[in-house]
């Protein structure tokens, strides 16, 4: 007896009722335990009361009514229906609801044992009764936690550890795979799935014991023969003892997401492919514009050059022959008629010939070709700040080498540049010039103390195409390989400062200057 009571678990007879009869049912004992669940002291019930008083009487009732069909015969005592089923020497198991001294029903596992005397003959029974709200509360749980698992979408399951079958599947499972329950379970699951791994799967159940935790992609297929991908997560169950039992996995279709992920790869790598491409073309634009660009200011520099030598050589020479032939002319006899004529006209011709020699030195200063960018620079700004009114400061450093041809006309150019903005937009009082070379690079800097301007204003005014003097400064500094800075604000001056790097080229003859 006292070993069936020990496999009823639960810590033994601390945590079950006991109660002991004579054969007629009569308690001779009644345990703390019983007393605790049934709420009654044990002297109220010993030597006067049955276990049938503890009874549901409408479920005894009802079971009285089972056995009568069962033996044929109606058993008028409640207890013997009780006691009925237990032959002498052996132990019956049944669930029955009792009722506590409140009238509150107790659902219990109860067993019965007949105890025999030494001749054989039954002496008593004894009554060990189990509560069962506990499992019933328990098992509600269950069937509560196994509805909302069949209610998620993705496929929960149960595998054993030892011969990897699988115990639960849930109907999330069945909506992804396609096979029900009753097929599934007891299946093979890496061989029934069809699995592809990410790596080997020793590795992955050896993660798995050490860590209680996996989770990656696996490839499946389905009962319909669809092959899937679904993001896996495996949890470590264990038992009552503590060694590892089973694997809790839930398997989320990513299917049409790594489609979709792949197809967004495949796009966006077209797109760079097509950035690339742009990219090249627009690179090779900007190649094809910087050399056009270069040549049309080739072109204009050589078209200025003509200009200035027909100027100089041509129209400057026809009207020094007129002027030499008008001085002739107040020679002869009888000129005195037209003196003021021709005193008007050598005074126009005069002027005229000034002008004349400014446009073409405007154009393209002889000075420049002969003697280089620094007496061109000392000319030319000597020349502005006189006619201008400005205070000049004029620093060039010697050069024991000439630049070459582009980087000469580009610093010349952007100073004639510069002076001509200042000269009409700043109200400047000083400029200041200097040339100056290091070893490796020459730099210009141009800087005035007039009103300034917004930089940003003035860029955008570029852009739009309303003012194109900065970016015309800009690019033709850049296309003779150097860089420009420009700063300026309102009210303090504007400085311009251009780099050109220095290669080892020997110095320029005028010969190759022309």
């Amino acid at each position: 007896m006292n070993s069936d009571i020990a496999e009823l678990g639960d810590g033994g007879l601390s945590r079950v009722a006991v109660i002991s009869t004579r054969p007629d049912g009569v308690i001779t004992s009644f345990s703390s335990a019983a007393e605790r669940l049934l709420g009654v002291r044990a002297e109220t019930v010993v030597g006067s009361t049955t276990p049938a008083a503890f009874h549901d009487p409408f479920e005894l009732e009802g079971r009285r009514h089972m056995m009568a069909t069962r033996i044929g015969k109606m058993i008028e005592d409640p207890f013997g229906v009780i006691v009925g089923p237990a032959a002498c020497g052996q132990m019956v198991e049944e669930e029955w609801t009792y009722l506590d001294s409140s009238g509150c029903r107790i659902p219990v596992r109860l067993f019965v044992s007949a105890l025999p005397d030494e001749r054989g003959h039954i002496a008593g029974y004894c009554f060990v009764v189990k509560d069962r709200r506990g499992q019933l509360q328990a098992e509600a749980l269950l069937r509560r936690q196994a509805k909302l698992l069949d209610l998620a979408n993705d496929a929960i399951l149960v595998r054993d550890l030892v011969s990897d079958t699988i115990t639960y599947w849930n109907d999330g499972a069945v909506r992804l795979y396609g096979w029900e329950p009753e097929e599934a379970l007891g299946a093979v699951i890496h061989e029934f799935l069809d699995t592809t791994f990410p790596c080997p799967l020793e590795e992955i159940k050896r993660e798995f014991l050490q860590q209680g935790f996996w989770r990656g992609e696996l490839i499946h297929h389905t009962r319909a023969g669809r092959t899937i991908t679904v993001s896996s997560r495996w949890t470590l169950l264990r038992d009552s003892s503590g060694a590892p039992s089973g694997s809790l996995e839930l398997n989320t279709d990513i299917t049409e997401q790594k489609r979709t992920q792949a197809e967004l790869t495949h796009a966006h790598e077209e797109l760079e492919a097509r950035v690339l491409e742009r990219t090249a073309a627009l690179r090779e634009a900007n190649e094809r514009l910087r050399i056009l660009s270069s040549r049309l200011m080739e072109i204009q520099e050589l078209e200025r050059r003509a200009i200035a030598r027909d100027l100089h050589d041509e129209i400057g020479q026809a009207l020094t022959a007129i002027k030499l032939n008008l001085r002739e002319i107040r020679t002869l006899p009888g000129s005195e008629a037209v003196e003021k004529q021709v005193v008007d006209s050598l005074e126009i011709l005069g002027q005229v010939l000034q002008r004349v020699r400014s446009l073409a030195l405007d154009l393209r200063p002889s000075l420049l070709d002969e003697l280089g960018l620094g007496p061109a620079l000392r000319w030319y700004v000597g020349r502005q700040a006189e006619r201008a009114g400005w205070d000049a400061l004029i620093s060039v450093e010697a050069l024991t080498s000439r630049p070459s041809p582009e980087v000469e006309i580009a610093c010349f150019r952007l100073t004639q540049e510069a002076l001509t903005n200042v000269a009409r937009h700043s109200q400047a009082s000083a400029v200041e010039v200097r040339l100056e070379r290091t070893p490796q690079e020459l730099t210009l800097v141009i800087r005035d103390d007039g009103i300034g301007f917004d930089l940003e204003t003035v860029r955008a005014s570029a852009r739009a195409g309303t003012s194109v003097g900065l970016s015309g400064m800009e690019e033709r500094v850049r296309l003779a390989g150097g860089t420009v800075t420009i700063v300026s604000a309102p009210a303090r001056g504007t400085e311009i400062r251009a780099s050109f790097p220095l290669g080892t080229a020997p110095e320029c003859t005028r010969e190759d200057l022309r």
